[in-house]
């Protein structure tokens, strides 16, 4: 492999990083910031897909409209199934409140799933993508990845600022670091968490939006996107919003790096075998320098 071949995968490595981190950069705020596992976090990304791929078909010129009303449906969405389906759990026990909230996301995941499967009549999801190929020298940069990565670093600022400069981030920010004085300080733990779960249903509607224009989306991939967001969160630590992006970026530069030399069949679990090594080692997370108690 010459050098430039080596920068060609390196960069394209990054590019699919880019959307793995969009993928999950929604579960790394209620699981890596409050420590709410939600295994429906894929199933409500690959129902968004279906949802855009219809309106996108019924009204092709609806593109841009689709991108902003699909994220904010979604979000409603998330906040009556957390309203109706994990309120109560976390009213009852809020410090057992993993367990709970596994099972009934795990259901939910389930239902959206056959939900899915059934209304679309178990068919596949794929749009062509309206973005075009750039060249730069001798290398080749899909214009949909290089929009994905773009969009994944907004959106990695807008969180920040959003937790750092508005009242319900420093909320979330209070109830991360310290829940008991956060509560006894008047903060409403269900609130600032309904509110939590609704904007990361929305992120995981957006990177919906942009997965069925670069895969092919079946019903039933829901509970392995969410596997693989949930370790990327895993490898980039928790507590953070802005270290998915890196680890998004080294599991995707390891799985396109293996791919050339083991094909592709081989490439996702290697790069995934090589990481939990990684883990092994540093079971903080690969980006951890030291002790984390709140968010950065």
């Amino acid at each position: 492999m010459d050098f430039s071949s080596f920068i060609q995968l390196l960069l394209s490595g990054l590019l699919l990083g880019g959307i793995y981190a969009m993928v999950a950069v929604g579960l790394a705020l209620c699981f890596g910031v409050l420590g709410l596992l939600n295994l429906a976090h894929g199933a409500f990304l690959v129902l968004a897909a279906f949802t855009y791929q219809a309106i996108h078909g019924l009204w092709p010129a609806g593109t841009l409209v689709g991108i902003i009303i699909v994220p904010l449906l979604f979000a409603a969405f998330g906040w009556l199934a957390f309203r109706f389906l994990l309120q109560s759990a976390l009213k009852r026990s809020s410090e057992d409140f993993l367990i709970p909230a596994l099972l009934i996301t795990l259901g939910l995941a389930f239902i959206l799933e056959e939900g899915t499967s059934t209304v679309w009549n178990r068919s596949m999801a794929g749009i062509v993508s309206q973005f075009a190929t750039i060249q730069w020298r001798q290398f080749y940069l899909p214009g949909n990845r290089l929009f994905v990565l773009a969009l994944m670093l907004a959106i990695s600022a807008a969180l920040q600022l959003w937790l750092s400069y508005t009242d319900s981030g420093r909320r979330l920010r209070a109830l991360s670091q310290e829940p008991t004085g956060a509560t006894l300080m008047g903060i409403s733990l269900a609130r600032v968490t309904g509110i939590t779960f609704a904007m990361a249903t929305g992120l995981a509607a957006m990177a919906g939006l942009f997965y069925v224009t670069l895969f092919t989306v079946s019903p039933h991939i829901g509970l392995p996107l969410t596997l693989k967001a949930l370790f990327i969160v895993a490898i980039s630590g928790s507590g953070s919003l802005t270290r998915p992006l890196a680890g998004g970026l080294a599991l995707g530069s390891l799985e396109t790096m293996l791919a050339a030399p083991f094909g592709a069949n081989w490439s996702n679990a290697l790069s995934i075998g090589l990481l939990l090594i990684f883990l092994c080692w540093r079971p903080k997370g690969l980006f951890v320098r030291k002790v984390y108690t709140g968010i950065s």
